[in-house]
């Protein structure tokens, strides 16, 4: 029997949602999860991992440490918005902006969500931009937008061919409480570009069991959904910062630490033993007393009747091995993970030394490949959230939502600061060298300085200079002084 049109639909939205591929990534994202909530972690004695804390700056979790560091240096600042002004649509342009800002900051993507959004994408390479309509209270009308950071768990875009560049549909799946029937269900949203299709099915039902309990034309003409990648290459899905080989050493790390406990348990003590004597008796039972272990024990070695006792001593054993090790490996975590040493330490012993912090040249040096790997971040951040702004104007147009502006092509720019501290006295230094070698004004000069009006702090630092002038004057009659001419 032939399948209908929607029965055809739902079989390849199901087929597609059930694929092996899918269902690889998804137990991906949920070990990445783990390694990420230290779920792998070994459970350290307090002394010992505060030790390690205090000689490493290393407490057991170095895929969060390496996840956290690309949050908390692009996160420094909230995202700011620009649109590209135009001659003569400066009004228009800035009331856009206004709107823009507005439902960015109604929707938490200045602040909140968007380190969400760097989290996700650390953890577990990819996430989604979804914009959903706010309806009035007659559910006729559009009113306002609600963006939403998706995590790729629940996310199955479906690409139109090997570029993964364009989708074919957009599909979301989770459990959600339905308060019409009061309990929880499963709920699926397919996006087409000209189609949304909405699906539910009880919990515990087999994955057949999918009803389609809405639909509706989708009038923009393009998928509300964009999707962000960690990184850019040739595969469908973008790789995490907690790699495969990140894995590997957070494995060779606890294996480590676990020789350090069990080899301090067992030889960090310096122990006696007494060869030649006989092992004391048990005044209960007369049997021989075991022999014990530890701190403070005393060994006692039975030998023939004929020989003297002896006393002697085992000193404790040398860790200095498995300390170098675990420094070892922390070098591999950074040049693996592009991360600098000093972000994984927490500005332990093996940080910065006596010398103080770096600054400038120095501190641009050690951060250069970290730059270079936050710098992919943002871009693909930033692009995201500027074809979201794009996708807001047009579907804005299209529902004809009253804005306060006139809809035009406007050219949306996001801006993210890094951590990165800036060294003030060689920017000026730098500034200096440009204007000697004529290559900046000093007016230009001055404007980068933050000064708006370069003209009128000209004039007051031409007068500063006349007073001063003036003032020298005054004391050199006072003193008698007579200049030279």
């Amino acid at each position: 029997m032939a399948l209908t049109g929607s029965e055809a639909v739902k079989m390849s939205f199901l087929e597609w949602i059930y694929s092996q591929d899918n269902f690889d990534r998804i137990k991906l994202y949920e070990e990445n999860e783990r390694y990420y909530d230290g779920d792998i972690d070994i459970k350290l004695p307090a002394n010992v991992k505060k030790y390690l804390a205090q000689e490493y700056g290393y407490t057991g979790n170095i895929c969060r440490a390496v996840v956290d560091a690309s949050v908390g240096f692009l996160s420094k600042e909230p995202v700011s918005i620009e649109i590209q002004e135009e001659e003569g649509k400066e009004e228009n342009i800035k009331k856009a902006e206004e709107w823009l800002y507005e439902i960015f900051r109604n929707n938490n993507l200045l602040i909140k969500d968007f380190i969400k959004a760097l989290r996700i994408q650390a953890k577990k390479g990819e996430f989604a931009y979804k914009i959903s309509r706010i309806l009035d209270d007659n559910d006729e009308k559009v009113v306002d937008y609600k963006i939403t950071v998706l995590k790729p768990d629940i996310c199955f875009p479906k690409w139109k061919d090997e570029s993964y560049e364009e989708m074919e549909y957009f599909a979301v799946e989770y459990v959600r409480y339905n308060s019409r029937k009061k309990e929880k269900e499963w709920f699926a949203q397919v996006i087409w570009p000209d189609l949304v299709k909405e699906y539910s099915r009880p919990l515990g039902s087999s994955k057949d069991q999918w009803k389609l309990i809405n639909s509706w034309e989708n009038k923009y003409g393009f998928i509300n959904i964009e999707w962000v990648e960690n990184k850019i290459d040739d595969s469908a899905w973008s790789e995490s910062d907690i790699t495969e080989d990140l894995k590997d050493l957070q494995n060779a790390l606890n294996k480590s630490i676990t020789d350090l406990v069990y080899t301090s348990d067992k030889e960090a003590f310096t122990q006696t033993f007494l060869l030649g004597a006989n092992q004391p008796l048990d005044p209960e039972t007369g049997e021989p007393q075991d022999i014990e272990t530890g701190p403070g024990k005393l060994h006692i070695i039975p030998a023939s009747a004929d020989k003297i006792p002896k006393l002697g001593v085992i000193e404790a054993g040398n860790f200095q091995g498995l300390h170098d090790t675990l420094d070892k490996y922390l070098d591999l975590v950074s040049i693996i993970t592009k991360v600098p040493r000093i972000e994984l330490n927490r500005m332990g012993s093996s940080g910065f030394g006596t010398g103080g912090v770096p600054t400038g040249i120095a501190l641009r040096t050690i951060y250069q490949s970290f730059i270079g790997k936050t710098n992919e971040k943002s871009n693909l951040i930033k692009s995201g959230l500027e074809n979201t702004a794009e996708k807001l104007f047009k579907m804005a147009e299209v529902d004809n939502i009253d804005t306060k502006f006139e809809h035009q092509e406007f050219k949306t720019r996001i801006h993210i600061r890094s951590g990165l501290p800036s060294d003030d006295k060689e920017k000026m230094e730098v500034q200096e060298k440009e204007i000697n070698n004529k290559i900046k004004s000093r007016e230009t000069v001055m404007q980068e300085r933050g000064i708006e009006d370069v003209q009128k702090e000209k004039e007051l630092i031409d007068n500063e200079l006349s007073e001063d002038d003036i003032y020298s004057d005054r004391i050199a009659q006072e003193l008698s002084i007579e200049e030279d001419i």
